[in-house]
């Protein structure tokens, strides 16, 4: 199979996304169903675990650093290497990260009062959004067949964070002032 002959992995993906083509091919039909059942796994080991049931954001944070310092590692040894081996541990700590995303999402959803997947579903969504928001190069209605030119791509990646900066610079001056103004102003009857 020749680089010209055949359209690369990331080409047929994306195709896939646009046209919703051979989902099955690319997983997308099995990533939704294979979900409830790590979310309802790991809402037995806060019932029923007595270490997981103990865990909170903070005694967790350690081990979500020790996951990813070992992704690391497995992703240098990939990239040196690519052997099946080498592939299999990178799937390992990859999935050692997700549960500690899906740790902390089962807090979050326990916090909120929130069935546990809401928080998880939030963050899927939100990533979804985030990735077609930040590339309308490849995902917006001028986007064609080719692949954009990576400058442009860059430019437009730093002008949207910049954009998203921006904005979250003035919600949080926003409520800033709300929280500010609500401290110090004095009711009109002169009470504090």
């Amino acid at each position: 199979m020749g680089e010209c002959d055949e359209q690369s992995a990331v080409e047929r993906g994306a195709d896939q996304v646009e046209t919703g083509a051979d989902h099955a091919e690319t997983g997308a039909e099995q990533v939704e169903p294979r979900l409830q059942p790590v979310i309802d796994a790991m809402a037995t080991l806060r019932r029923r675990c007595p270490w997981s049931s103990r865990q909170d954001h903070q005694s967790l944070e350690k081990y979500a650093r020790e996951e990813t310092e070992e992704l690391i590692v497995a992703l240098e040894d990939f990239t040196t290497t690519p052997t099946a081996d080498h592939r299999a541990a990178v799937v390992e700590e990859l999935g050692d990260v997700f549960y500690q995303v899906l740790f902390h999402s089962a807090l979050l959803d326990e916090s909120s009062g929130h069935e546990y997947g809401h928080s998880l579903g939030a963050i899927i969504d939100g990533l979804q959004e985030k990735l077609i928001r930040r590339h309308p190069l490849a995902f917006g209605d001028d986007a064609e067949g080719a692949m954009a030119d990576l400058d442009d791509v860059e430019r437009e990646y730093r002008r949207i964070k910049a954009e998203e900066k921006a904005e979250k610079n003035v919600e949080n001056n926003g409520a800033e002032n709300v929280s500010v103004t609500a401290t110090t102003h004095e009711p009109e009857d002169g009470r504090r």
